[in-house]
């Protein structure tokens, strides 16, 4: 075991750095992504609520519906429709009107993954990890897949995050600059807990090389 424990930190050595960066956006999630979002910001120009907002239960042709709130409120785009959590309809603020914008912009300009693609990255890294763990594949070799295929996906989904950010900005444009403020922090701290979920995944990844490595 304390082979095995020296000859994986020996092998990580070389991504100190990335590891580093990989922890402090992982720690920095609890202690101030997370309190930002369960921020409610100051009222939005023009707006009544975000029930207001809606026709015939649509935002801009959108379906949107409440759902149970999850650890940070806000809302999320799931098979065609725009979901926010509950008591968010009632909200006016530069925060909610942000979290509907962004979610809208989901529905603008999502590239597509569908279910063939989402499966084929899974199984290409399953099958890399198992063939490196029976030396079927070389170490190397199962590194680069494993690593490929989460980043592939890594990047899949923050650049739908940050394309449906942009569009969501294009709303504050006209407001005034503490306004455009709040709503840029409010966009940028949802971004942050992105990265560091797909951070976190990261280090599975290379923990996960560096047992094929030392196995």
């Amino acid at each position: 075991m304390a082979t095995l424990a020296g000859c994986g930190v020996g092998w990580l050595a070389p991504w100190a750095p990335v590891v580093v960066v990989a922890l402090a956006l992982v720690l920095a999630r609890p202690v101030v992504l997370a309190p930002r979002l369960r921020r409610v910001g100051s009222p939005a120009p023009g707006v009544a609520s975000l029930a207001a907002l809606l026709t015939d239960g649509r935002y801009r042709g959108v379906p949107v519906r409440e759902e149970p709130a999850g650890p940070y409120g806000g809302g999320r785009w799931v098979r065609g429709e725009i979901r926010l959590a509950e008591g968010m309809l009632v909200r006016r603020d530069v925060d909610a009107l942000m979290i509907l914008e962004h979610e809208r912009g989901h529905a603008a300009g999502d590239l597509p993954a569908p279910r063939s693609y989402r499966v084929g990255l899974v199984a290409a890294f399953l099958v890399a990890l198992a063939l490196g763990l029976n030396r079927r594949l070389d170490a190397d070799a199962v590194g680069l897949v494993m690593g490929a295929a989460w980043l592939v996906a890594a990047l899949h989904v923050l650049r739908n995050e940050w394309a449906a950010s942009a569009y969501a900005l294009r709303l504050a444009r006209s407001w005034p600059a503490a306004l455009r403020r709040e709503a840029r922090a409010r966009l940028a701290a949802a971004y942050g807990v992105y990265l560091a979920e797909w951070a976190l995944l990261g280090l599975g990844v290379l923990l996960l090389a560096a047992l094929v490595h030392c196995v």
